[in-house]
């Protein structure tokens, strides 16, 4: 089980003696909050570079969201009082009434800092003992070789002693507490730094043999004291002379040379300077009467080795050394994480940030009121889910919608790129596309009601074409008289309802009415219409009006495939192009179904040539235009015209393509428009 500690608002920084802060901090096991329901106890524990300092218990009743695994840990004036302003690491150790113990976090430590405040001095808080502790480890020891000397039987007279002649004392600063410095010593003590925080001592004895010894320990800055007693009230003293503390540097040349006033006062270590006549004077150090102080050198001969607070709790042989910690450590087999494969908390870079829907599982984007199209427009880059009510505006719906809308670009509010399905209640099924402000939507069509190219279609009335009905050649009457061929008339042939003369009829009455006769090798024209048993019957104009705006089929040697871009060939004798020409609009109108001769094979370019019908092939000039295809069920706008062919990009890995429809916006502010595919031309061939 991973558990981890983490603090709720990321606050981890308190000022030294601020007792107001708390930090809150949270605890999860496996990323799911710790249930501390039957916590039985809760501490806190505190450390830093130098090793464990304290502990502090929680006030279980202060936790009030124990599902939650949430606790408010206080910065209370027992702990200002323990530390000093410096880097901490904390665990959380957790009892619960079963007796089992979880510890926060499982690997490494949560870090908090205590920052200077104005008044404060930085240092390091390391395991100190106190002065009654060390008096009565001082008097124990005394006791013990007191009861020693006098158990003892006197022994023989013993050889002269080679007793220490003298002992100097010298010092030196370092930044290590480990390492014993090698530059110059100073036979008086100095003050520690915050760039030099330790003080090492050296003491050299010189024995009556005139052999000489040398130690070396070191001591840094301990914890500041409880404030003592209040004493009682001094004498009145003499009248100041206005002297004033202002601030203190490191070193005497770093001490301000301008905006002083006469008897203006700055400390540089424990020396008091003072501005007298335009100039620092070091008045000397101020020092603390140490009369109640142990001396380094007194405790240096009353001990034989450093007494520290792991030495209080066991004998000191039972303590092991630096060198020996080291050196067990080193043998513990362990191989250190590769830092670049570890997931940082702090660090989410590589972590994909991207939602589709709510925590809870709900849409992204609920249009509950207001404008669909105005919604979807103003959606910034992303893959989103949505739900549309039926309260909108600019549905394609009058059912409730939910979808996916995916934006691939956004320029400003309005302005963006994308697309999406949306399905009603009903189970209809709306195409969206966004397109720089403008959003289209269209119904996709339910394929049972749909006219197929191959197959058999029937329809409930009959088709139209620029709302004309569509006349198919099967349509027309098998007796349908036709100028270029020889047609029986089996009823009478009339003109205006009265009959007309047969060549017998003519030849019987041409010497009578031969200015009104029709001879049938001569042209005439029936200026009031042509019919055949009171039907009318079409003339050859009539016919090429017909077949003039019929549909027609292109010859599939006109159309072109590619598999690879580069090399072409004929498509699959299945394929159908059909086609109309508008003559007036100058327009032909198109559908096609296109196949690669090769069932595995793919189809990545696809041409229709139409040199053999129009000239000069063209889009319409219209503000927006897109003719789109469908590969394999992904629809595309990637048809362009090059060389009077139309040149279809297929996507996917599709053995077909098919024309779906054409797609306008007229003007910058009409809407969209859909209609069968078509393209301009300039003249007929």
């Amino acid at each position: 089980m991973s558990k981890e500690l983490a603090f709720t608002d990321d606050n981890d920084v308190v000022k030294y003696l601020d007792t107001t802060t708390a930090f809150n901090l949270a605890l999860t096991a496996d990323g799911v909050a710790f249930d501390l329901t039957n916590a039985k106890s809760i501490l806190v524990k505190i450390a830093n570079d130098d090793g464990y300092i304290m502990q502090e218990t929680i006030d279980l009743t202060t936790v009030t969201s124990p599902l939650g695994g949430t606790l408010s840990f206080p910065i209370n004036q027992d702990i200002m009082n323990t530390l000093v302003p410096d880097d901490y690491d904390i665990e959380v150790w957790v009892t619960m009434n079963d007796g089992t113990q979880a510890i926060f976090p499982s690997d490494g430590t949560l870090g908090f800092s205590i920052e200077d405040n104005l008044m404060s001095d930085t240092g390091e808080v390391i395991p100190t003992i106190s002065l009654n502790d060390f008096q009565q480890q001082f008097d124990d020891l005394s006791s013990q070789m007191e009861n020693a000397v006098q158990n003892v039987h006197k022994g023989d007279q013993g050889n002269p002693g080679n007793g220490i002649k003298s002992a100097n004392n010298q010092y030196q600063l370092s930044d290590s507490p480990v390492t014993v410095p090698t530059g110059g010593w100073s036979d008086t003590i100095l003050a520690t730094t915050d760039q030099l925080p330790y003080l090492w001592t050296k003491i050299i004895f010189t024995y009556d043999d005139g052999t000489t010894n040398e130690i070396n320990f070191v001591s840094s800055r301990g914890d500041t004291g409880s404030q003592g007693p209040i004493g009682p009230v001094g004498p009145q003293g003499k009248q100041g002379n206005g002297l004033v503390v202002r601030g203190k540097a490191d070193k005497e040349e770093n001490l301000p040379t301008t905006g002083n006033n006469q008897g203006d006062g700055y400390l540089v270590g424990t020396d008091l300077y003072i501005w007298i006549d335009d100039s620092w004077q070091n008045m000397g150090s101020i020092t603390p009467d140490l009369a109640d102080y142990v001396k380094v050198a007194d405790m240096n001969n009353a001990l034989n080795t450093k007494v520290n607070v792991t030495d209080m709790r066991k004998p000191a042989s039972d303590v092991a050394g630096i060198e020996e910690v080291n050196a067990k450590q080193d043998k513990i087999a362990y191989t250190p994480a590769d830092d670049s494969k570890v997931v940082h908390s702090t660090d989410t870079s590589n972590w994909q940030k991207q939602k589709i829907t709510n925590d809870d599982g709900s849409v992204l984007v609920n249009v509950a009121s207001g404008d669909l199209s105005n919604a979807i427009s103003n959606l910034t880059i992303g893959f989103y889910t949505l739900y549309c009510s039926t309260d909108v505006i600019n549905s394609p719906s009058i059912k409730p919608l939910r979808g996916f809308i995916h934006i691939t670009w956004y320029g400003s509010a309005g302005h963006n790129v994308g697309g999406g399905t949306l399905v009603d209640e009903d189970g209809i099924a709306y195409t969206v596309t966004a397109l720089q402000g403008v959003v289209a939507y269209k119904s996709l069509a339910d394929d049972s009601k749909v006219a197929h190219l191959s197959g058999a279609n029937n329809f409930d009335t009959v088709p139209t074409v620029n709302n004309n009905p569509l006349l198919l050649a099967s349509s027309l009457p098998s007796d349908l008289a036709r100028t270029g061929q020889d047609t029986n008339f089996m009823g009478k042939l009339q003109k205006s309802g009265i009959d007309v003369a047969t060549t017998t009829d003519v030849t019987n009455a041409v010497n009578t009415a031969t200015s009104n006769v029709v001879t049938t090798d001569k042209l005439a024209n029936f200026t009031a219409g042509l019919q055949s048993g009171g039907v009318s019957v079409a003339t050859s104009d009539d016919l090429k009006s017909v077949e003039a705006s019929a549909w027609r089929q292109l010859d599939n040697q006109y159309v072109t495939i590619s598999a690879d871009g580069d090399s072409f060939g004929k498509a699959g004798d299945n394929s159908n192009v059909l086609y109309k020409i508008d003559e007036e609009k100058k327009f032909i109108y198109f559908s096609f179904v296109i196949f690669n001769p090769d069932v595995n094979g793919r189809i990545e370019i696809a041409y229709i040539n139409f040199s053999s019908i129009v000239k000069n092939i063209s889009f319409p000039n219209y503000n927006s235009f897109n003719l789109r295809t469908i590969t394999s069920g992904i629809n595309s706008a990637d048809v362009s015209i090059a060389n009077n062919k139309i040149k279809i990009y297929c996507r996917g890995n599709s053995p077909y393509v098919s024309s779906m429809s054409a797609e306008c916006a007229k003007t910058p502010s009409s809407g969209w428009e859909y209609s069968q595919c078509f393209i301009c031309y300039d003249a007929l061939v």
